[in-house]
């Protein structure tokens, strides 16, 4: 299995204005978790639990960026998108290049925290949580 290497890859979001915008070298850290509510099924009298497929499925795109206040970058977007609304973001840990995995998904930024200390580059972190639809596991075209 090939390693991946996270200065390769690219992560995009979409600005108050339904604009891609390309954040990439502005990240540090990014996680993204995916989970799903498995439902239970039991009958009168039973004493074994069945779980059933097609539950409720949740995600959450959160990270760690550089923090810039320049036109289209992390403060501009961010503030822009935490007054309401949904936005989309598109990432891949292996780049944006033709046939590299995409994840996509519709979210509502629920935390912008920003960092500054005496010593240390500004830094900003970020959470993005479901809105509508789920996680879409694709590749760049």
């Amino acid at each position: 299995m090939a390693k991946q290497v996270a200065r390769i890859a690219s992560f995009g979001i979409e600005d108050s204005a339904g604009a891609c915008q390309a954040l990439t070298g502005r990240f540090n850290n990014v996680t993204l978790s995916w989970t799903a509510e498995a439902p239970e099924a039991t009958g009168f009298g039973e004493t074994t639990v069945q779980r059933l497929s097609g539950g409720i499925q949740d995600w959450e795109f959160s990270g760690d960026v550089w923090y810039d206040a320049a036109a289209n970058q992390v403060d501009v977007v961010f503030a822009g998108i935490g007054a309401g609304g949904a936005t989309r973001f598109i990432g891949g840990p292996s780049g944006s290049s033709s046939g590299c995995n995409a994840y996509s998904g519709c979210g509502v930024l629920t935390n912008y925290e920003m960092k500054f200390g005496v010593a240390d580059a500004a830094q900003a972190s970020f959470t993005i949580a479901a809105r509508s639809g789920s996680l879409t596991r694709s590749t760049f075209g």
